[in-house]
């Protein structure tokens, strides 16, 4: 009676010692949380692994408009996903960065607000979803959705073979009890299982990181449907497809388990091995895995998009909570005014808010000085757009437009792999453009000195007639549905798109002391000029600054112009 009284003892005090631990530890993650809340998360991110599941098949709404790569690099968005970025697992990044790209409206814009909003509000539902979502935190989560794939496990005909030695071995070990003999065939089929597996081993190898999250990965979206969370388009399936990766998740546990610990001498792991060894387990995960990946590839590409969708709310609710001057847009219909007012970057938050009203003919031609801000515009314009659509959130005082395509043509590269200079690289991207104006899905289309690497009668010549096919009514007579902005320093497009394309500009001051900017866009086009002016201010000889203005004088009065110099000269 006394031993065992003592073993309850002792088995209760562990059990106390382990509630305890777990209950200090919980405490401490809570602390973390709550530390780094609305924070921006100063980490590194592997945007191609991270961009995995939005280049994987099947993860797209049949209504999203993917953002091309020129788009998504001329706007700077891995810096913007970087500043949104305050997820707690690598598939809630995956997630929010396939929402940020597959735009328009791809990801159930509303139903993602609810949650954003449900989770910013509910402390308590927030921090139990965090804590769910902490053990998804290993890079290997990144390859789950390469599960899903087609060819994630190869599995050929003579792999039914693992099976059939598993079934073999194990009557043999019965024969074994009662026949000793047995041993000989027992070691004969060990030899076997040996070499067997080992043909094996490198189909299993290369998943098996991915495997091992597929565990918690379905933990996380377990303690998801046990808390009152809004959105039914997003979460509709999740308790469903919980139930269906039942047998994925045990078979995920055995093939992607933790081979080092027996190496480590872990008892149990051990014993893990030896069972392995006589009846070929892990081969038998790979062919039973194989075939439930085939079968429940759709759910486990719905569970990684749901419980990524959920932590990419939370994100969004932390941006929102740590960032002033946010709003969110109204989205109207095809066709309605675009109106942004006090917009600004997310990038640089201390920045000059802008107001513009793009209405028909949908067009605006941005003229000024260099460096006074008229690309970071046509960026903010974008960047603002593409959060408008995909995460409900802009940094401005007001946003009201339709839902649009987001293309640009901003930065540009020559492409040594093929020889093309930037200028033949540029040709094709505007070309794409002119050609995806030709449909009836409204574009916002933005360009940043369009034809910049040619001469300049051909440069505007070029320009002018581009600008206007991308506003020019279908064959029907119907307006076309799309907004163009382009920034330039020829004012001849200014007045040869006028009757399309309204004026705006951005202006300096210069003097002895350098330039000023005030980043403040302004109805008309530019009235100062300052290349020629930077050259004094960078200590060019006084005789060639003064010759250059003098002939820029010249030019202008050639084309009828106002010399643009009065507010930009140096005194």
């Amino acid at each position: 009676m006394l031993p065992t009284l003592s073993v309850l003892l002792v088995l209760s005090a562990l059990g106390l010692l382990s509630i305890v631990l777990n209950r200090r530890q919980q405490a401490l993650r809570l602390s973390k949380l709550r530390e780094r809340w609305s924070l921006l998360r100063e980490r590194d991110h592997d945007m191609h692994a991270i961009g995995r599941y939005h280049r994987a098949p099947g993860t797209r709404t049949a209504s999203s408009a993917t953002m091309d790569d020129r788009t998504w690099a001329d706007l700077n968005m891995d810096d913007v996903f970087a500043v949104l970025d305050r997820t707690e697992s690598v598939v809630g990044q995956q997630v929010l960065y396939a929402r940020l790209r597959d735009s328009p409206n791809g990801r159930h814009t509303q139903t993602f607000e609810a949650l954003v909003t449900h989770l910013h509000d509910n402390i308590h539902t927030r921090e139990a979803v965090q804590l769910a979502l902490m053990p998804l935190t290993d890079p290997a989560g990144y390859d789950l959705i390469d599960l899903a794939a087609a060819d994630a496990l190869e599995i050929r005909a003579w792999h039914a073979v693992f099976p059939a030695l598993a079934s073999t071995m194990v009557a043999t070990v019965v024969v074994f009890l009662f026949y000793p003999i047995a041993i000989l065939a027992i070691a004969a089929g060990c030899v076997i299982s040996l070499a067997l597996r080992s043909t094996a081993a490198n189909g299993l190898r290369t998943v098996t990181g991915a495997f091992r999250q597929v565990g918690p990965l379905v933990a996380a979206a377990d303690a998801l449907n046990q808390l009152a969370l809004p959105g039914a388009a997003i979460l509709a399936t999740l308790r469903a497809d919980v139930r269906n990766l039942a047998r994925l998740r045990r078979i995920a546990a055995w093939a992607g388990r933790d081979g080092t610990a027996a190496a480590s001498g872990n008892i149990a792991a051990l014993l893990f091995e030896y069972l392995n060894l006589l009846f070929c387990l892990d081969a038998n995960a790979l062919f039973f895995g194989a075939r439930e990946l085939r079968a429940r590839a759709e759910t486990l590409t719905r569970v990684i998009g749901a419980v990524g969708d959920v932590d990419a709310a939370v994100s969004i609710a932390s941006y929102r909570a740590g960032t002033k001057g946010w709003t969110r847009p109204v989205i109207g219909p095809a066709g309605t005014t675009l109106r942004l007012s006090g917009v600004r970057h997310p990038l640089l938050p201390e920045a000059v808010g802008n107001s513009v009203s793009l209405g028909p003919p949908h067009g605006a031609v941005i003229t000024g000085s260099n460096m006074s801000g008229k690309t970071t515009f046509l960026r903010t314009v974008g960047v603002t757009t593409a959060m408008a659509q995909t995460i409900n959130t802009c940094i401005a005082e007001s946003y009201e437009g339709p839902t649009f395509v987001v293309r640009s043509c901003i930065g540009r590269d020559d492409d040594p792999a093929s020889g093309r200079s930037y200028y033949m690289v540029e040709v094709e991207s505007v070309l794409a453009l002119v050609h995806a104006s030709r449909t009836p899905a409204p574009h916002l289309m933005l360009f940043d000195e369009l034809f910049r690497g040619t001469n300049a009668v051909e440069r505007i010549a070029a320009g002018e007639a581009v600008l206007s096919a991308l506003l020019a009514p279908d064959a029907a007579g119907r307006p076309a549905p799309h907004v163009v902005l382009a920034a330039t320093h020829d004012q001849e497009l200014v007045d040869l798109l006028a009757d399309t394309y309204a004026p705006f500009h951005f202006t300096d001051t210069m003097d002895r002391d350098g330039l000023a900017f005030d980043y403040r866009l302004l109805p008309g086009p530019a009235t100062t000029r300052n290349a020629i002016a930077l050259l004094g201010l960078r200590g060019a000889p006084v005789e060639l600054v003064a010759r250059a203005m003098e002939r820029a004088r010249e030019l202008d009065a050639q084309r009828g112009r106002e010399p643009l110099y009065s507010r930009s000269t140096l005194s």
